[in-house]
């Protein structure tokens, strides 16, 4: 028995929830994109379409503007006035957390790791726009400042907040793109795309709630994870699925997600995380000429370069019509100008 739209719906709206984001999103054909891939003699399913999530609009829009309304009403539901977080220097998370907190009027710590010596450009410049306390360390030390942040602040008689300690922050992704499923359902009958359909994006929380939502609602959808970083594709799906579970007991669904629901590629990843290869930087270029559309060396571009590949390769169903999700990222393109300098 396949769980209904208006049983997704209550859950959701069970949920606590602070507003950053405008929504539905839109969802818009890939049409000149796909002739050029025709043009170089590759053959390309009848229809590609893009979800367009960096137009959610707070602070250059991306998913995680999705995520974030539910956790930070999580925070504010908790009491807490104050915000501290650990995450890499090329990170959108922090950009929303940052904004976030600057609408909901929360103190914020950002510990960035990493690129020590990158000029302040991109996302971490944004969380300084948006009042962001930023500590830059090395990786090593980065749980020791949040942990000297958190004493600080609680002596000083606030009540902080560590991100990656609350559970809760593991699911909230998954959980947003239930709603984005929702969207995409009522989008694709409007656009009369029938037949399977392939979600096309990056390893996280985001496209596994898609692959969650339409398993529970019996759809003829799949997904491909282009990974972004090092790591096993095997935890990632191991990871992915206990969450998955989490998720399926607070919506009362009747699956979760099993290890080989998610098609994951680990071949267009990159040499490292924040650091795109020329296949990247020829993608942004590809659909930047094509359709206008911005794309980041980081995240998007890096999905983009595995859709490219895999069409090429010829490892593409033509009769599924594809669907690559737009996450946003924008910010970091500017961190790597160099790299698109002739």
């Amino acid at each position: 028995m396949t769980v209904t739209q208006d049983q997704f719906r209550t859950k959701l709206e069970e949920l606590p929830r602070f507003k950053l984001s405008h929504l539905n999103t839109p969802l818009e054909p890939l049409d000149r994109f796909k002739q050029a891939l025709i043009d170089e003699g590759v053959e390309v399913p009848n229809r590609m379409l893009v979800k367009r999530d960096d137009v959610t609009g707070l602070a250059f829009g991306g998913n995680k503007g999705r995520h974030f309304e539910f956790e930070i009403a999580h925070i504010l539901e908790g009491g807490f006035d104050t915000v501290i977080n650990i995450n890499h220097y090329h990170s959108n998370q922090a950009r929303f957390i940052a904004a976030g907190c600057a609408k909901a009027g929360l103190k914020y710590h950002i510990v960035s790791h990493d690129s020590l010596d990158a000029p302040l450009t991109g996302n971490l410049l944004l969380c300084k726009l948006m009042g962001a306390k930023i500590h830059r360390t090395p990786l090593e030390y980065a749980r020791q400042v949040a942990d000297k942040i958190f004493k600080d602040e609680t002596e000083a008689g606030r009540k902080p907040y560590i991100l990656p300690d609350d559970p809760f922050a593991d699911v909230m992704g998954m959980i947003g793109f239930l709603e984005t499923g929702l969207e995409l359902e009522q989008q694709l009958e409007e656009a009369d795309v029938s037949g399977p359909v392939r979600f096309w994006g990056l390893t996280g929380r985001s496209i596994a709630g898609l692959r969650l939502y339409a398993k529970n609602r019996g759809l003829d959808w799949q997904t491909t994870a282009c990974q972004y970083s090092p790591g096993e594709v095997e935890d990632f799906q191991q990871v992915t699925a206990d969450r998955s579970s989490q998720v399926a007991e607070m919506f009362d669904l009747e699956h979760s997600l099993d290890n080989d629901d998610l098609q994951v590629l680990s071949d267009y990843r990159g040499p490292a995380y924040g650091e795109p290869d020329d296949r990247v930087i020829e993608a942004i270029r590809m659909v930047a000429k094509a359709e206008g559309l911005i794309l980041d060396p980081n995240y998007t571009g890096k999905a983009m370069s595995g859709l490219i590949g895999e069409f090429r390769a010829g490892r593409i169903n033509s009769e599924e019509s594809i669907v690559f999700i737009h996450s946003g990222g924008l910010p970091q393109l500017f961190a790597h100008a160099d790299k698109f300098v002739d």
